[in-house]
């Protein structure tokens, strides 16, 4: 194992820590499967949003940056 993968494996480690608690839930929820689906998904929505909200604003950029350009050009 090297020293990378034993870092891991250390009970001080957060990873270990979180995987821990991630086994915990496992063995105990009986319902986990769709909590997780929904965890997905509600992630998967959001990052679309903010994949959106960053089109719509380099979009709206762009065109201040032509609109700025066309009143250049009137000014001479």
């Amino acid at each position: 194992m090297n020293q990378d993968q034993s870092r891991f494996l250390d009970a001080q480690s957060p990873y270990t820590l979180f995987l821990i608690l991630i086994l915990l839930i496992l063995g105990t929820e009986k319902d986990l499967e769709n909590h997780l689906e929904n965890a997905r998904n509600f992630i998967l929505e959001t990052k679309r949003s903010i994949e959106s909200f960053r089109v719509g604003y380099e979009t709206m950029q762009t065109n201040l940056m032509s609109f700025h350009a066309q009143l250049m050009n009137l000014q001479k």
